[in-house]
């Protein structure tokens, strides 16, 4: 019962969780789609703003200078041809203000193509309207101006009238003076000639006054209009172009509020970002991809052949050494190892071997715990693992038995390097050695930085064990010994050691592709010589798929080993 309702709680608890987790998806993909329309739908609406404004700039220029090309025409025109270009340009003016522009609430939806067209006609028929106000300002004041011309020159011509109207008048007057003068009797006379003509000038001066008082008026009236249409002629047409911006500024406003809403959209922060950095991004993306391959590519079809042409590395030569050949197995047999080896202890004689490694030795022996493999190689023994070993002595023979307890795959095996004879080892393969009590190991280090094999397969160091010695290894699946003859390849992760007769260089691998996809390491192991022989497990785990070790810092650990010959 208790298991039943443990098993209820958690499927409703699971469920409950992915009810939850389905709900948090579904809403932030809800959020993600409605900014991404926000900032799609605000982008479309500025960009097509911004083509409306640039589209408008242009067209204003070309509209600028046509109207003052066209007005200042008219600086010298008569009366009439200014009221006829007026005329038309209220015309044109009621036809733009009457315009109205089509509905954009229709279905389906304009596309971002007929926005912009509509944003464009729009601030074009603005530029339009605002071109023609101040040409039809312009054009009034103009009229204007030449109407107060004209009624000057009639006021001039008035006053012209009316001063001869009243020199004539000042005419008769001194006429009938002069009449009277010469004749103060007759002039009162009626019947006598001077009567006669004194009432002729009299009828004419008064016809003289009514002409004069009538130029008079005349003149006076003009005066008047002319003083209610004193002004002047105006300065050559230009545009204003601060009123033209005004009449771009509703389109301005609106890529302003477009942008400001922009801004408060996280897809347009991040998007300048990503953007300013995303060629930078690609490149390296690029390079991560091909540079590895020019490399590789370079390492095989270049540098490899090269080193395949250069003479094998002899650490026997190098080292003057003249060392016996091994023992081998029996004809036909090359394996050496097994699951569990049984080794004898002679008296005089001292064991070290990790503690997991030994599974049964004597009562009687005596055992005690030595921290490193050699204390002139610290490093190595460290790396290698062999720490914290434990020393065995016995004063009588006495058998060990040892095997790998912790993993089962891996099995030992036995090498027995006789008086004279050496053989370069990887330390990483040791889990034990028998050597005489009273004398100090054998073990030699060499640096080999000038060949070209040492630095392709980054095995700069050569650790080398001299006999008598007994060393203990171990390999996954076994290992095998082997006698190098006319050539012997191998893969350089499964090599543990060869002797220094051997003839030592490398090999390219065949196929560049699998060496492209990391499934085979560039080079392989090359043995030559007659009585030269090679050690190798048969599985091998380090460094079995080049490239892809547990991790990068695992992979990059390896590579120091190697480089230390470990």
């Amino acid at each position: 019962m208790r298991q039943l309702l443990t098993a209820t709680l958690r499927f409703l608890l699971r469920h409950a969780l992915q009810f939850a987790l389905f709900i948090v998806i579904l809403l932030a993909g809800r959020m993600l789609l409605a900014e991404w329309r926000a900032y799609s739908a605000g982008s479309e609406a500025v960009a097509a703003l911004r083509l409306a404004a640039d589209g408008a700039d242009s067209h204003t220029a070309g509209l600028a200078a046509a109207a003052t090309a066209r007005v200042n025409a008219l600086q010298k025109a008569s009366q009439a041809a200014i009221a006829t270009r007026l005329a038309q340009v209220q015309a044109q003016l009621t036809t733009l203000r009457a315009r109205q522009q089509p509905s954009l609430f229709t279905l389906p939806l304009p596309d971002t193509h007929t926005l912009a067209l509509h944003a464009q006609e729009e601030a074009t028929r603005r530029v339009e309207i605002e071109v023609l106000a101040q040409e039809a300002r312009y054009l009034t004041a103009l009229q204007a101006a030449v109407n107060g011309e004209d009624a000057r020159q009639t006021l001039a011509r008035l006053h012209a009238e009316h001063v001869r109207a009243y020199a004539a008048l000042q005419h008769n007057l001194r006429q009938r003076q002069e009449l009277e003068a010469q004749h103060p009797l007759a002039t009162r006379l009626p019947g006598s000639d001077a009567y006669a003509q004194l009432s002729q000038l009299e009828a004419q001066g008064q016809r003289l006054r009514e002409i004069n008082l009538q130029a008079y008026q005349a003149w006076a009236a003009q005066r008047a209009r002319s003083s209610a249409t004193n002004a002047a002629r105006p300065a050559p047409f230009s545009i204003d172009e601060q009123a033209l911006a005004g009449a771009l500024a509703p389109v301005q406003q609106a890529i302003a509020a477009g942008e400001t809403q922009l801004a408060r959209n996280w897809i347009a922060r991040w998007r300048a970002p990503v953007m300013d950095v995303a060629p930078t991004a690609a490149l390296l993306v690029l390079s991560a991809i091909l540079l590895p391959v020019a490399i590789k590519a370079f390492f095989y079809f270049v540098l490899a052949p090269i080193a395949a042409r250069l003479p094998p590395l002899s650490i026997a030569r190098e080292l003057q050494i003249n060392g016996t050949s091994l023992p081998l197995p029996p004809q036909g047999e090359s394996r050496i190892s097994a699951v569990s080896q049984a080794l004898l202890l002679q008296p005089g004689q001292r064991m070290l071997i990790h503690p997991e490694y030994l599974q049964s030795s004597p009562v009687s022996s005596t055992k005690r715990t030595q921290w490193l493999l050699d204390w002139r190689f610290p490093f190595t023994s460290l790396a290698a693992g062999m720490v914290a070993l434990t020393r065995l002595e016995s004063g009588e023979p006495a058998s060990v038995t040892i095997s790998a307890s912790d993993d089962p795959l891996l099995e030992v095996a036995i090498v027995h390097l006789p008086a004279g004879s050496a053989l370069v080892f990887q330390p990483r393969g040791l889990v034990g050695l028998i050597a005489d009590a009273g004398q100090p190991l054998a073990i030699s280090s060499h640096w080999r930085l000038g060949s070209l094999h040492a630095w392709l397969t980054l095995q700069l160091r050569f650790i080398v064990f001299r006999g008598p010695v007994t060393l203990i290894v171990r390999g996954c699946r076994g290992v095998r010994l082997e006698r190098a003859g006319q050539g012997r390849s191998i893969s350089q992760s499964a090599t543990l050691g060869f002797s220094t007769d051997v003839l030592y260089s490398t090999l390219r691998s065949e196929t560049f592709i699998p060496y492209l996809r990391g499934q085979q390491a560039l080079l392989n192991d090359r043995f030559d010589g007659g009585n030269g022989v090679y050690l190798y497990e048969e599985t091998p785990r380090h460094g079995k798929h080049p490239g892809k070790v547990g991790s990068w810092f695992e992979g990059f650990t390896d590579a120091i080993l190697k480089v230390f010959g470990i």
